[in-house]
C-alpha cells in the first residue's frame, strides 16, 4: 500500500507528457500552388495562395527562396574509349526573404473558408543558364575557366595511357605526322584466334626480349605526341569539338504567412527550375 501510495503521488507531481513535449504558438494554416515548374531568368513566377488562421489576425505574406547551381560537363576522346563526365549541384545561396505581400479582408472566400490571393514574385536575370556544347570552333580559355587551367593536359595524359599500337597508327597518319608507319610495325600470331594465319596475324609495335615496346619506338611515338593538341583528340569526324559545359540555376521557394504577433508557417517547398 506504502509503494502504491508514493506511486500515485509521484504521477501527480510529475507528468511525463507534458514533461516531454515541446509546446508552441499556433500559426496560421498555409497553402499554395505555382503556374509552373520553370522559370526565365528575369521573369516572375506566379502562384495562388490560400490562408486562414484559427488563433490570431493575419499580417502579411512573404516568399522565401534559395538557389541551387548545377554545373553538368562532359569529355569525350574521339580517338578511342575515354570519357570524363560530372554533374554536381551545390547550394549557392541560402534561403531569403524575396517579396511581401499584404493581408487583406478582401482576400476572404466563403466556398474556401480561407484567404486566397494570386500574385506573382521576381527571379533574377542573373540566374540565366549558361550552355557551351559541342562547338565547332574550339576557345581554349573557355576550356580553361569552366575546365580549370591543368584540367586539358590532365586528359591528354589519361588518353595517352590508353594508346595503342592501332590508335597510334591512324591518328598519326591522320594528323598528317607522320607518313609511313611500317618502320614501327612488327606482327606476330595468335593461334588461338584462328589456325588460318592470314585471320591469326596481327601487328604491334616492335617488342624487346622482355615483351616490352622498344625504347626507341616509344621514344618515337612521345615526340609526336607532343605535337597532338587538346582539340585533336576531342575533334569528332562531324567537325564539332566533343565537350559539354552547362550551368544551370533553380530555386527552392515557399510561401511564409505570419500573424500580428509575428507567428508564421510555410507552405511545402517547390522546387522550380530557370531556363
Amino acid at each position: 500500500m506504502a509503494a502504491m501510495v508514493l506511486a500515485l503521488a509521484s504521477c501527480e507531481k510529475h507528468d511525463l507528457f507534458d514533461e516531454n513535449t515541446i509546446t508552441g504558438a499556433v500559426g496560421p494554416e498555409a497553402y499554395w500552388e505555382i503556374e509552373s515548374s520553370a522559370v526565365k531568368a528575369g521573369g516572375a513566377m506566379g502562384f495562388t495562395a490560400q490562408y486562414y488562421s484559427s488563433q490570431e489576425d493575419i499580417a502579411y505574406s512573404k516568399v522565401w527562396y534559395s538557389i541551387s547551381q548545377t554545373l553538368d560537363k562532359a569529355v569525350n576522346c574521339a580517338w578511342l574509349s575515354h570519357s570524363e563526365t560530372s554533374s554536381i549541384k551545390t547550394q549557392q545561396r541560402i534561403t531569403q526573404e524575396i517579396a511581401e505581400y499584404p493581408h487583406m479582408e478582401e482576400f476572404w472566400s466563403d466556398s474556401l473558408h480561407a484567404y486566397t490571393f494570386t500574385d506573382a514574385f521576381p527571379v533574377s536575370g542573373t540566374l540565366a543558364p549558361l550552355t557551351w556544347v559541342q562547338p565547332t570552333e574550339f576557345d581554349s580559355a573557355k576550356m580553361i575557366t569552366y575546365f580549370g587551367e591543368t584540367y586539358m593536359q590532365d586528359f591528354k595524359d589519361a588518353v595517352k595511357a590508353k594508346m595503342t599500337y592501332t590508335t597510334y597508327k591512324t591518328n598519326y597518319i591522320k594528323l598528317g605526322l607522320m607518313e609511313d608507319f611500317k618502320q614501327y610495325t612488327d606482327s606476330s600470331y595468335d593461334w588461338n584466334v584462328s589456325s588460318d594465319s592470314t585471320v591469326a596475324k596481327y601487328y604491334h609495335f616492335p617488342l624487346d626480349e622482355n615483351g616490352n615496346v622498344q625504347a626507341w619506338v616509344m621514344d618515337s611515338m612521345n615526340y609526336y605526341w607532343e605535337k597532338v593538341t587538346f582539340e585533336d583528340l576531342i575533334l569528332t569526324q562531324e567537325g564539332k569539338y566533343d565537350v559539354t559545359y552547362k550551368r544551370n540555376y533553380s530555386l527552392d521557394a515557399e510561401l511564409r504567412v505570419y500573424d500580428v504577433k509575428g507567428t508564421w508557417s510555410k507552405t511545402i517547398s517547390k522546387e522550380i527550375v530557370i531556363n
